[in-house]
């Protein structure tokens, strides 16, 4: 391992544990902007991977919801978005009981064959 990678997984446990330390402050500061259910959602499906259309694919609402969500994201210095690319998570938190929130088609599935 050399010395930068050492250096990068030390910011990434320094990260963990500010997480775990701030988790409540943090989730207050993201209920400021994430005043919905659907807004909660986006929040969840901001991985760098899916793109504004993809989330509001997945949950069902319009791309310009999700947007107008994302520049609220932006403002707050929450989320980064690069014209072209998906948007990413500055702060790597999503409090427990939004991820409850999001049922992708896979979970949905899997769970109505469970009640059959």
């Amino acid at each position: 391992m050399s010395s930068q990678d050492a250096i990068l997984e030390e910011l990434r446990i320094q990260t963990r544990i500010m997480v775990l330390i701030y988790g409540e402050t943090i989730e207050k500061e993201l209920s400021k902007i994430a005043t919905t259910d659907e807004r909660k959602k986006i929040w969840v499906l901001i991985d760098g991977e899916k793109t504004p259309k993809e989330i509001a694919s997945l949950i069902g609402i319009s791309e310009r919801s999700v947007h107008r969500f994302l520049n609220l994201a932006i403002k707050a210095g929450l989320v980064k978005k690069t014209w072209g690319e998906p948007p990413r998570r500055l702060i790597p938190y999503v409090p427990p009981s939004w991820i409850e929130l999001i049922k992708l088609p896979e979970e949905k599935v899997e769970k109505e064959e469970e009640q059959t």
